[in-house]
This record gives C-alpha cells, sequence and structure tokens, in this order.
C-alpha cells in the first residue's frame, strides 16, 4: 500500500518530530523526486558558533533532497543545499551530533538516522516505522511532488504449527 503524506506527517510517523515542522523550515515544496526544503537557521537553538556566524551574512538555506537509494529499509537521501550560492551541504557533517542528540533524546533506535559522507543521510525506515507503529514492513520510499510516499504493509505473521 503507498500512502502520500507531507513531509512534517512523514516526520511525525518516523517519530523524528512533533505533529508540525520545526519554526526554521520556512517552507517544503518539490517537483518531481526533488523535495525542496527553505529554512532560517536564525531559528535554530544552540547553533555552533562558526554556523551561527554565518547566518547573519546569509539567513536563507534552500535545500534540494532526493531519495538515490532505498535497501532493507534504509532510505539514503543526497542532500544538495546551497546559502547564498554558497555549497551548504558541505557544512551537513557538522549537523551529525545534533541529529544523534535529538535522536537519543526521542529515545529512537541508535544509528536509525545517520549523516553520510557525500552529503547523504541514511535514514532507517523500517527500524524507524516499527518504533511507533510495529507490525508493519517498508518496501519504499520515495519523493514526488512535494510529499513523502512510503510503500508499507503488514508484516506477514508468523506461521504456527
Amino acid at each position: 500500500m503507498q500512502q502520500s503524506m507531507s513531509l512534517a506527517e512523514a516526520l511525525h510517523a518516523l517519530g523524528l518530530l512533533g505533529r508540525s515542522l520545526p519554526r526554521f523550515v520556512t517552507s517544503v515544496g518539490g517537483s518531481g523526486d526533488v523535495l525542496d526544503v527553505v529554512a532560517d537557521p536564525r531559528a535554530v537553538r544552540n547553533l555552533p558558533a562558526a554556523l551561527r556566524l554565518a547566518t547573519r551574512v546569509v539567513p536563507t538555506v534552500h535545500a534540494h533532497l532526493r531519495v538515490v537509494a532505498f535497501v532493507d529499509g534504509v532510505a539514503t537521501v543526497a542532500v544538495d543545499a546551497s546559502a547564498g550560492g554558497l555549497p551548504a551541504h558541505k557544512l551537513l557533517s557538522l549537523a551529525s551530533s545534533r541529529i544523534e542528540s535529538v535522536v537519543t533524546s526521542k529515545r529512537l533506535p541508535y544509528g536509525s538516522v545517520r549523516v553520510l559522507p557525500g552529503a547523504q543521510i541514511a535514514l532507517d525506515v523500517q527500524r524507524l516505522l516499527a518504533e511507533r507503529h510495529p507490525g508493519y514492513r517498508v518496501h519504499g520510499m520515495v519523493f514526488h511532488e512535494g510529499s513523502v510516499w512510503l510503500d508499507v504493509e503488514p508484516a506477514e505473521a508468523p506461521a504456527t504449527a
């Protein structure tokens, strides 16, 4: 069963957010298989000093996200971000510890969200969904026209003798 949802709904279903996007996300859209996200990093609390300084010069980040692979329940999302024409996605590794702290604070499985080399994020959709909605198997995840599409079905019950 394929299910279409907004980015906020998808992140909520995976336990990564409450019901709405963080205040620093100012818009979400997209076309084709690219999800476009615009953010104002000045609204992020406890931003590292170097990034805080950069936001004074360039206050808006435009990110283009694309699912480049889905294997064994894990979506690999490529991130192409720019701020004032500069390649902001190269700073993604600086967010790694922040992402880990959010995952830990929400008591989600360790390693279920990881920053990878090459400006990519590994999102273990299967493990995250199983934490909140056990009994479902995820077969795929894509972005389409500004929405997140999950291909899920109930997991098969174990055979009884």
